[in-house]
C-alpha cells in the first residue's frame, strides 16, 4: 500500500489528518493551490467545487467531510 493510499484510507476511516498530508492528497488528485490570506483553497478545472483548508496542524472536522466528499467523487 502506497503512502498516498495509507492518507486516504485514514480520511475515509474518519481519523485525524494534518493539513499537510490533506494538501498532498488533494495535489496529487490535480487539484491546485490558491492562497488567499490564512485560507488555502483548492481548485481544478471541471471539479464543482473549491475545497477551502484553513493551515493548522489538524483538520477540523467539517473539512474532512468535505475531503472525504472529494475522494468518494474520485472512486474511492
Amino acid at each position: 500500500m502506497s503512502k498516498l493510499e495509507k492518507l486516504i484510507q485514514k480520511v475515509l476511516e474518519g481519523r485525524d489528518i494534518s493539513y499537510e498530508d490533506a494538501e498532498n492528497i488533494l495535489l496529487k488528485l490535480g487539484f491546485h493551490l490558491d492562497t488567499r490570506g490564512s485560507h488555502h483553497i483548492f481548485r481544478k478545472n471541471g471539479y464543482p467545487k473549491n475545497i477551502a483548508i484553513k493551515r493548522r496542524s489538524q483538520l477540523l472536522p467539517y473539512q474532512i467531510r468535505e475531503l472525504k466528499e472529494v475522494l468518494r467523487d474520485y472512486g474511492y
